[in-house]
């Protein structure tokens, strides 16, 4: 399966002739050419008089950057990195599954995301999300190491080093903390030190992980920067008077630099990142205290787009929609399709899941379908509850499908019992 998602990939890549980055592929591309030339980040494009930037986490634009520096600034090369990346991504989900549900369900899932659209048609593009989803699931699997070791600490410090670099590829990696942690808290009692050893371990590594860039930051900008400057420009982005007013956005985003109140910050000389990302968090909290009824519509109307169902994620400053590639709403047909079949076949497999587990509870024995560990179900509710309340960028909802595929392949298998057990008793 594994070869099967890397040749897939590869042909969308060698179809994708011509590419050009746009939008958040630009801003990649550009830092990693940077950083292939040997110049690190290159100042803010934020900003008109520049300054240092840390708008992007360092986790892709260094790898994109190593990829450009060992390939000659090979956009191709970049792309076929993002191939293997997504075949490695189906390589984890397969262990992942096989470890908890079976060698058969792992192998129905890994099928599944060796085509799933979503996945395959990201390798064309050169964005993070390539190198987040191997590292969340990564990260799970290393949590699933530790329970089987019997609690192995060096598992757990893998876990932690791994979501640190998840933080470091983009934001809501940091959100991978709390279900690492509680994965490797297994020991009882719960709360005697021996107990906490492992959790605590994993969240000094993750920590560990991420110092060096916060000290980067802490150092270009004189004050302490929580991860990247971009918090600031995601938030105000969505919780602004334009986005509030305007009916037919139903809380889109748009670019603050756009946005009356805001610009002035883009263009005020002497003013860094850093600072303006401080304003722009603030204005957004103010904002959203004050419209808590624009908080829920707006994250209600987000998981719609994030699942495809409703258009307009992205708006421009006269809110019509942008449908730009890797940004927007600007999604295939068969992308739709794909996400609509594994919706539909995972809400199948979560039945068959409760189904069974509450026949195991009257029955008194195991169930037939693993329910699976909480900690690996909180990774994908956190990933999407991370980006609803801010933007619905079908993008943002990626790191969840290996998640919905190994629902669906849970599902797919158990019609598929269902459907031989009636044809064995017909006969």
């Amino acid at each position: 399966m594994v070869l099967v998602a890397l040749a897939l990939r590869l042909v969308v890549v060698a179809a994708d002739s011509g590419y050009e980055p746009a939008n958040d592929a630009f801003e990649y591309d550009y830092y990693a050419r940077s950083i292939a030339a040997g110049d690190g980040y290159p100042e803010s494009g934020y900003l008109l008089y520049g300054g240092p930037t840390a708008i992007r986490g360092p986790g892709y634009p260094y790898l994109l950057g190593g990829v450009y520096a060992l390939s000659g600034d090979s956009r191709l090369a970049g792309q076929l990195a993002g191939a293997a990346l997504g075949a490695l991504t189906v390589l984890l989900l397969y262990l992942i599954v096989a470890r908890i549900w079976g060698r058969r369900t792992g192998l129905a899932a890994a099928a599944l995301a060796a085509a799933f659209p979503p996945l395959v048609l990201l390798s064309r593009d050169l964005v993070s999300e390539t190198l987040f989803l191997p590292l969340v699931l990564a990260a799970a699997l290393c949590v699933l190491e530790f329970r089987r070791s019997g609690g192995t600490l060096r598992w757990a410090a893998a876990a932690g080093a791994l979501c640190g670099l998840a933080a470091l590829t983009r934001n809501a990696g940091i959100a991978l903390v709390l279900p690492i942690a509680l994965g490797v808290w297994t020991a009882r009692p719960a709360l005697r030190p021996r107990s906490l050893s492992a959790p605590a371990i994993a969240v000094a590594c993750a920590l560990l992980t991420v110092a060096p860039w916060l000290v980067r930051d802490a150092a270009e900008f004189g004050q302490f920067v929580p991860l990247t400057t971009s918090s600031g420009i995601a938030t105000a982005g969505t919780y602004n008077s334009a986005s509030y007013d305007d009916e037919d956005s139903h809380g889109a985003w748009r670019d603050p630099q756009t946005v009356r109140g805001f610009t002035h910050l883009f263009v005020t000389p002497g003013i860094d990142e850093a600072e303006v990302d401080t304003d722009l968090r603030k204005a957004a909290r103010d904002f959203a205290w004050r419209h808590p009824a624009y908080v829920a519509e707006t994250t209600a109307w987000n998981l719609l787009r994030l699942f495809e169902i409703a258009e307009g994620s992205v708006v421009d400053d006269e809110g019509r929609a942008v449908s730009d590639r890797g940004i927007g709403s600007a999604v295939s047909t068969s992308e739709r399709i794909g996400i609509g079949l594994a919706v539909a076949l995972a809400a199948i497999g979560l039945w068959a899941i409760l189904r069974s587990r509450r026949a195991s509870r009257y029955g008194g024995g195991p169930p037939d379908i693993p329910s699976g560990p909480m900690f690996l179900w909180l990774i994908p509710i956190l990933m999407i509850l991370s980006a609803a309340p801010i933007a619905g960028l079908p993008r943002y909802r990626l790191p969840a499908d290996p998640f919905l595929l190994l629902l669906t392949a849970v599902g797919l298998l158990w019609l598929w019992d269902r459907l031989r057990h009636r044809e064995a008793a017909a006969l």
